[in-house]
């Protein structure tokens, strides 16, 4: 029997808030202010570039991702997992939206396989997705030798495009035989164009600028919330 998934992003779409501001909070208190001033200082650039449009938002916020591992490089997994579980039972708890949490349990009332697609570390989705009943996190994985995080990710960030061919790859790994058609997909920016594309039923949730144009084009229905 073919399974019905609804698809959930996490930054702007379940919390009002970027989960990377959390990360860099808890990597400030863990290796001090500096590290992440020069992160900032780093990618500043890339911002400016961002604006003039010389580059995307997919561009820009895949490599920022990427280089969010640089600051776990070193850490064992117990190390990784205090990171997670501040992220997901700290960080995003005061910013949730309760109106997209909800229609993520009203499609796990329904029996349909509830999934959050995020650019950010997996475990770190799986962490989150446990507290608002979400079984399956697809993101982006760290790279881990010897039982410590590089530094470095495993190609390719989940973003963009690849958020839809992840997702896919994730649930036929797992054994699941999706309806896409019958599937729905939730999310906010025009970088989530991927997930949207592989699903019969997408809806912007809080949707910016370039992703209503795009839902408008396309009559896609648009969620504005209720909470």
């Amino acid at each position: 029997m073919e399974t019905i998934a609804a698809f959930f992003d996490v930054d702007g779409t379940l919390f009002t808030d970027h989960v990377w501001r959390g990360m860099l909070d808890y990597f400030a208190m863990k290796r001090g202010k500096r590290p992440v001033r020069l992160f900032w200082w780093y990618h500043m650039p890339a911002y400016f570039l961002r604006k003039l449009k010389l580059i995307s938002e997919e561009q820009f916020r895949g490599s920022w991702g990427a280089h969010l591992a640089w600051f776990v490089r070193g850490w064992s997994r117990a190390q990784l997992q205090g990171l997670y579980d501040f992220i997901a039972h700290e960080y995003v708890t005061p910013h949730r939206r309760e109106d997209t949490i909800g229609l993520l349990k009203e499609h796990k009332a329904q029996g349909h396989l509830t999934v959050l697609v995020s650019t950010g570390f997996t475990e770190m989705i799986a962490a989150i997705g446990q507290t608002i009943g979400a079984p399956i996190a697809v993101g982006t994985d760290l790279e881990i030798k010897n039982d410590r995080a590089t530094g470095r990710i495993m190609p390719p960030v989940v973003i963009g495009a690849q958020k839809g061919s992840a997702a896919k790859q994730k649930l036929a790994a797992l054994g699941y035989d999706v309806d896409y058609t019958q599937s729905f997909a939730y999310a906010d920016s025009i970088t989530d164009m991927g997930l949207f594309e592989i699903v019969g039923h997408p809806c912007p949730v809080y949707a910016d600028a370039e992703l209503m144009r795009v839902a408008s084009e396309r009559g896609w229905p648009v969620f504005s919330g209720h909470g």
